[in-house]
């Protein structure tokens, strides 16, 4: 009894796994047609056993939730699974929450490198804001997601041009000035833009950033700052000097004249 048992188990495993395998089959097939149906065998470059075959790998791998990105992307959807590597459950996620835009990512190696590497934060900023978020986050990285994602349109090309003109890499704490921009959105982003050249001085930038909620608020103005940090004395002695140094002149060459007037006296007595 105990070895029929065992027998009729082994059945039934090996029947299930069949199963199994035949609807994995069909439906790695039916996405391998649907593949080289829609790119043509120009574009995919395989036949229709060999995309069946990376289609069943895929599979294996990742399960049957990556088919429908791969009918959609075709070779593209192939190569971001295996780009991807250990992050392809991610793209196959992505696709799954923003079809449209996922195929979009997926078949730039750039952007889907961007993807890759800062994960979902990143295709929110990609979409939202194309070509300038794609430079900002490759030239700042993960920085850069924070802000791109708070900020609307007008302010993320105000962005782009502080860091196309290298205006953001002199302030020298740009991480910083980024971190702050994605905290307080658009508020902030306008503070800045208003106050570009003033922060370009690293105490007012320091003060800025040691408390910005209370300048972008409007609490305190950056430019009452800019008092504080002036030596009003120097100035004031400065045009002092300059105001009377026709008089300083005039006495200095008089006092000249005199002593002149004075060494000729006595030469002649």
């Amino acid at each position: 009894m105990k070895l029929l048992a065992r027998i009729l188990f082994a059945t039934y495993i090996a029947t299930g796994l069949y199963a199994q395998a035949g609807v994995l089959d069909t439906g790695a097939r039916e996405t391998a047609e649907t593949i080289l149906r829609k790119f043509g065998r120009e574009a995919v470059d395989e036949t229709l056993e060999q995309i069946t075959t990376r289609t069943e790998t895929a599979v294996a791998k990742h399960g049957e939730e990556c088919l429908p990105l791969l009918e959609r992307a075709g070779p593209a959807g192939f190569r971001a699974l295996e780009d991807a590597g250990e992050k392809a459950p991610q793209v196959i996620k992505l696709y799954a929450r923003r079809p449209d835009e996922a195929i979009w990512i997926i078949s730039e190696p750039k952007k889907l490198a961007i993807f890759i590497k800062h994960g979902e934060g990143a295709a929110d900023a990609l979409f939202k804001h194309p070509v300038i978020a794609d430079e900002l986050i490759d030239r700042y990285g993960g920085a850069a997601i924070g802000a791109i994602n708070s900020i609307n349109r007008q302010n993320a090309q105000r962005l782009a041009m502080l860091s196309a003109d290298g205006s953001l890499d002199k302030l020298g704490r740009s991480g910083e000035v980024l971190s702050v921009v994605g905290k307080w959105g658009n508020d902030a982003m306008d503070f800045i833009w208003r106050n570009k050249g003033a922060l370009t001085v690293a105490t007012l930038l320091g003060t800025f950033l040691k408390d910005p909620e209370i300048y972008i608020k409007g609490g305190k103005q950056l430019v009452s700052s800019v008092a504080t940090h002036t030596n009003w004395t120097l100035i004031i002695c400065a045009v002092l000097f300059f105001l009377f140094l026709p008089f300083i002149t005039k006495a200095i060459a008089a006092a000249i004249t005199t002593a002149k007037a004075a060494r000729t006296r006595r030469k002649q007595t």
